[in-house]
């Protein structure tokens, strides 16, 4: 078995991991860092960090939501958008694309760590969430998520 970055040989005895040479290659010269800015859901809405408000799963309120269990915020890094979201279990983030007022993520991670099994099936929930298209919508300091029958609406975390 190999991990990413492993070498492996054909050779008896114990198999040796080394990283692979690029990570230990410096930046070329004159190569600048990722430029990394804060970015807005949606033309009226602040670029910041929101917070849970409410939430509902197919119309049944989930209270869990509503104590600000989550925090969402949008990145540009190099031009690209980037989802971050902390739950009371795990982070989750990756890139995603928006068109008009639909946010579509790609990609998702989700960190490792190890989480009660009600908090492990918000995570869960919150993840199917992101994995189908998300509408938006922004009125009275208050984005709102709808994906499918689910909601989640959030205000910023500096109202």
């Amino acid at each position: 078995m190999t991990s990413c970055g492993a070498q492996t040989s054909d050779q008896q005895g114990p198999s040796v991991s080394t990283p692979s040479s690029t990570s230990l290659s410096p930046a070329p010269a004159g190569s600048t860092p990722p430029q990394e800015t804060c970015a807005a859901f949606l033309p009226s809405a602040p670029c910041a960090i929101y917070t849970s408000t409410s939430g509902t799963a197919g119309g049944t309120n989930l209270p869990w939501v509503a104590s600000g269990s989550l925090r969402v915020q949008l990145n540009a890094v190099n031009g690209d958008l980037y989802l971050s979201v902390r739950t009371n279990c795990a982070p989750i983030s990756g890139p995603v694309e928006i068109t008009g007022n639909t946010m579509t993520a790609r990609d998702l991670a989700i960190g490792a760590v190890g989480c009660p099994e009600e908090l492990g099936r918000q995570d869960q929930w919150v993840l199917e969430v992101l994995k189908r298209p998300v509408e938006m919508s922004f009125s009275q300091d208050s984005l709102q998520w709808k994906s499918g029958a689910d909601t989640l609406s959030f205000k910023s975390a500096d109202s």
